[in-house]
């Protein structure tokens, strides 16, 4: 028998692992004195210890170890853990590169703010709840697919009530009504006229109102543009737009900022985002 720090030295792993490996029963001592409660250890606990050495390295969760442990070990469990790597390896390489556009400079764009005056226009607009970061809904793509079968179950429903959309969607996002986290989305038509009180689409929640005319900043940008977008950060148009509010000193509501679709032979080329400023 070997005592904790004899075992630890062979097989490199440190006492606060060992003792921990103990607590989480994935490597018991061979025998624990039960006066001094010295640990002691068998040269048979050299496989498994150095089986949990390698997963530690190899940063497989200690959740997953006792699959991989067992005899014999889960089928899948380590191919399982080698995609999750390859797939942070893979976000880790996409930062990299956006950090080196960043710190270039290479594609840094000039955006052009322009001030024009937004003319009085109707809307209808689905209101849908942002996922929170710990949400499963937060998804990129089931998101974006969300929003898309509003935006249609809205153009539906407002072209079978006679009110079909006069241009092209829009959207905004504000916080929710009694939250200082909780974040909407709320996906518009623009209409010819108001709907009646009490218009609704099934399954979902609309609100509509009326663009009151008014000065706004606009700036654009192509889907095709070389722009740097980060993940996880709004568009750098919209951070432009809001700089170039602020350096001249306008007073911004964000409630009012409107996320426009720019279409080109009925299809969506780029966006534009407006924002109401009161001097």
């Amino acid at each position: 028998m070997m005592s904790i720090g004899e075992f630890a030295e062979l097989t490199g792993l440190s006492l606060k692992a060992l003792r921990l490996y103990d607590e989480q029963d994935l490597l018991k001592p061979a025998s624990v004195d039960p006066w001094s409660r010295h640990r002691r250890y068998s040269a048979a606990q050299f496989e498994p210890a150095i089986r949990l050495k390698v997963l530690r390295a190899a940063g497989v969760p200690l959740a997953d170890a006792p699959r991989l442990l067992a005899d014999p070990p889960a089928a899948g469990t380590l191919a399982e853990h080698r995609a999750r790597m390859v797939a942070e390896r893979e976000r880790q390489d996409a930062a990299l590169e956006t950090l080196d556009r960043l710190l270039s400079g290479e594609d840094r764009h000039e955006w052009q703010v322009e001030e024009r005056l937004a003319t009085r226009q109707h809307w209808a607009g689905v209101v849908w709840p942002v996922p929170g970061d710990d949400d499963p809904a937060a998804e990129v793509d089931g998101a974006d697919e969300r929003v898309n079968e509003a935006f249609a179950a809205l153009w539906r429903a407002l072209a079978e009530a006679g009110d079909t959309p006069t241009g092209p969607f829009w959207s905004t996002l504000r916080g929710a009504s009694g939250s200082d986290t909780a974040i909407e989305l709320v996906c518009c038509w623009p209409i010819a006229r108001p709907l009646p009180a009490g218009w609704s689409v099934p399954g979902w929640t609309v609100e509509t109102g009326t663009v009151e005319a008014a000065p706004e900043l606009v700036v654009r940008w192509r889907f095709e543009d070389p722009v740097t977008v980060v993940d996880g950060v709004t568009h750098p148009a919209v951070l432009a737009l809001l700089a170039a509010a602020e350096e001249r000193g306008l007073g911004v509501d964000l409630s009012r900022l409107r996320q426009i679709g720019l279409l080109e032979e009925g299809e969506s080329v780029g966006m534009e985002v407006a924002i109401t400023v009161s001097r």
